[in-house]
């Protein structure tokens, strides 16, 4: 049952980060506009979810609050990214989940990793390295801001995959899956400062496709919090799945002027690399 879960989240995250990507190209120029109310609308939507699922007060906090912290700055670092890298990109990337997770493990659970895992492992850095490759070919094209913020995205959504499993164990499904997402949205609040201004020309027809963004996050994560519960390997795996890229190449070939457009080549190393990254994740 986990398994379906988890393939249930990546596949409304594919479809999550296409029309994000969208918005953020076509829509709201602002991405801490974007991300505070791609932030709250997941929310308003969830909480008649929990309210109808008996949802209560949590009773121990502190996986919750790490959870929350981690899931309002991964959102963060993942809008931000989506200004700069092409989705395509991104989605992809996201299999450095898996790497940082067992590593994770390494660091803090005592857990020994076998030669064959840490030849997998390099295999999804060094095929990581060619995901974002260009029609320049250079591996430079790897070594920028934009796919530095997408680490960190990474970096801290693994983070919040380990806190969300003590989460769940502790207070239970529903409880830590509401708070965590009142408490992230409370963390985003600061921000309001930097998009203030926007807010006074903002449209009802911004709001309205950043709502709809927010329904595919708002399945994704619920699935995702419900996998992660059960097994956070596997779960970070399937998730990391990059089905924006397929997405995406079609989005080339059908309508290039709305998302991306590449050269079959740049796209056959990308899918390449990708599949290269997802098996090696699958046997970590």
């Amino acid at each position: 049952m986990v398994t379906l879960f988890a393939w249930i989240a990546s596949v409304m995250y594919g479809v999550e980060a296409i029309t994000g990507k969208l918005t953020s190209k076509h829509s709201i120029q602002n991405p801490w506009l974007f991300n505070f109310f791609w932030a709250f609308f997941i929310l308003l939507f969830t909480v008649p979810i929990a309210i109808g699922n008996g949802v209560g007060v949590p009773t121990q906090w502190i996986d919750v609050v790490l959870a929350s912290l981690c899931y309002a700055l991964a959102s963060t670092f993942y809008v931000l990214a989506l200004y700069k890298v092409d989705v395509s990109i991104i989605g992809s990337l996201y299999n450095f989940r898996t790497v940082i997770t067992v590593i994770l493990g390494v660091l803090f659970l005592g857990e020994v990793l076998t030669i064959q895992q840490y030849l997998f492992i390099c295999a999804i850095v060094v095929a990581g390295m060619f995901i974002s490759v260009d029609e320049r070919f250079s591996m430079r094209s790897f070594f920028t801001k934009g796919i530095g913020i997408a680490i960190l995205g990474i970096l801290f959504s693994a983070l919040m995959a380990v806190f969300i499993k003590g989460a769940v164990a502790a207070t239970g499904y529903w409880n830590a899956t509401l708070w965590i997402e009142v408490l992230g949205q409370i963390w985003l609040l600061p921000t309001i400062f930097l998009f203030r201004k926007d807010i006074v020309s903002s449209t009802p027809k911004q709001y309205l496709v950043t709502a709809g963004t927010a329904v595919a996050g708002v399945i994704g994560t619920l699935a995702a919090v419900k996998a992660y519960a059960v097994d956070v390997s596997i779960s970070s795996a399937i998730i990391s799945l990059p089905f924006s890229l397929v997405i995406a190449i079609l989005f080339s070939v059908f309508a290039p002027e709305l998302l991306e457009k590449h050269t079959s080549k740049v796209y056959a190393i990308r899918a390449i690399s990708a599949a290269v990254m997802f098996i090696a994740a699958l046997n970590l």
